[in-house]
């Protein structure tokens, strides 16, 4: 949930979609344990709803897409042809760019699902 309230933030700021690569390893909204499917909620009231709400999420990568391999590529700009502008970069030298990543890691190491880099 944390990498979406990042998501949402920017979009309440102004931010487009298009201008934002949200890559998410887990899929909880389809989640057969998730009790409200297609939502994501961080209080027990259930006030906001991260994934489908005033700024529903759309993910470019998810579960298995998320790899390291991919994150460089992204990156780098060095996707393949199949892959759709919408899930690309598209920065320039001039860009600045905010990199959010949230889950497992530690000093030296993120972790990309299972495995360490």
């Amino acid at each position: 949930a944390n990498a979406l309230e990042i998501y949402r933030t920017l979009r309440m700021r102004g931010l487009e979609d298009s201008q934002i690569v949200l890559m998410l390893a887990d899929n909880i909204p389809c989640d057969a344990r998730n009790a409200f499917p297609g939502q994501i909620f961080t209080t027990d009231d259930r006030r906001r709803d991260l994934f489908s709400g005033p700024y529903p999420a759309e993910v470019d990568y998810a579960g298995d897409d998320v790899t390291r391999e991919n994150f460089v590529r992204i990156l780098t700009d060095r996707l393949g042809p199949e892959i759709p502008l919408s899930r690309r970069l598209r920065s320039t030298s001039d860009s600045k760019l905010l990199i959010y990543m949230t889950g497992h890691g530690g000093d030296g190491f993120l972790k990309f699902q299972d495995e360490n880099e």
